[in-house]
């Protein structure tokens, strides 16, 4: 367990192939289990086991890189998973994020780290014409914590990638309910209703102006698709707050987003923004990622 501190941060990240980071859905660089505030407040999340799916491993500050070359391989060959490794394909299913898989082979990932920054270096295996070199740098100053990342497509062909972080957080472990707000500045006022969900179902979460609240606790998954109609800033920046545990995690991703999802379960919010990249071989993307956290009494909400 690699541990980063400053005077108001204490962060947790596993290392490679250390429990919960021994998955095949999530980047094994940077991922972020655990971050406390002043020693008292606690804001990452479990990924929960009453899904549709099998739990994945999830927790925290988490990214993953989409892409599904699995059509493209034999059956018996291998596919990469960008952050992870080379998948085998066993049959003609095509690759499914919850599915346990063997003889996976890992991407060699070189790490270090100081009292308050880490880097991790992920170096690709070329599968299939594809190899994406990568870089991330974590690092902590006081209530802020920023992760520096860059992609570098050392490959012979192009690379598409969807790229976010699943943000599994929650403000002390307190479950779903009004006290939570996600808000979002830089989009429009959204006016004051009950959403409906992605599957057209009406679910716990509730428009409220320039952000989301919850009309009540709900033990069943939320997820809702946000409309980024009219927006033009970047980075993009929303603000999770909760008023019985008077704490808020407030974040800024660089780029804008190509569309935006807010998934949420029990006591776990994750607002996800996805970008969408094109690399040609030889070039490269950076992007940043930046979350502050604050307690209330030492600031205004």
């Amino acid at each position: 367990m690699i541990t980063l501190h400053s005077d108001r941060l204490r962060v947790e990240l596993p290392e490679p192939g250390e429990r919960p980071n021994d998955r095949t859905r999530f980047e094994r660089a940077a991922y972020i289990s655990e971050v406390v505030l002043d020693g008292a407040i606690q804001f990452a999340a479990n990924e929960p086991k009453n899904l549709a799916h099998p739990p994945t491993g999830g927790r925290g500050l988490c990214c993953e890189c989409r892409t599904d070359y699995s059509a493209s391989a034999e059956i018996g060959g291998y596919f990469p998973k960008f952050g992870v490794g080379l998948i085998r394909k066993t049959d003609d299913q095509p690759f499914i994020f919850h599915r346990r898989y063997d003889n996976v082979q890992m991407f060699p990932i070189r790490y270090d780290h100081s009292e308050d920054t880490a880097t991790f270096v992920t170096e690709p295996i070329s599968c299939m014409g594809y190899a994406l070199r990568t870089q991330k740098t974590v690092r902590v100053r006081g209530n802020v914590l920023t992760v520096d990342a860059a992609a570098e497509n050392l490959g012979e062909k192009d690379i598409e990638f969807i790229e976010f972080c699943h943000n599994f957080l929650s403000v002390d472990g307190m479950a779903l309910g009004p006290a939570y707000r996600i808000a979002f500045p830089t989009l429009r006022d959204f006016g004051q209703r009950r959403m409906t969900d992605i599957n057209g179902a009406l679910c716990s979460l509730r428009q409220d102006g320039k952000g989301f609240t919850y009309c009540e606790f709900s033990a069943g998954v939320s997820h809702i698709s946000v409309d980024l109609s009219g927006m033009t800033q970047a980075p993009f920046t929303w603000r999770m707050s909760n008023d019985i545990a008077k704490a808020y995690v407030e974040a800024a991703e660089s780029f804008h987003p190509a569309w935006l999802e807010i998934w949420s379960i029990d006591h776990i919010i994750s607002p996800e923004a996805f970008q969408r990249r094109l690399l040609e071989p030889g070039k490269a993307h950076n992007w940043k990622r930046t979350w502050r956290f604050e307690a209330y009494n030492s600031e205004a909400n």
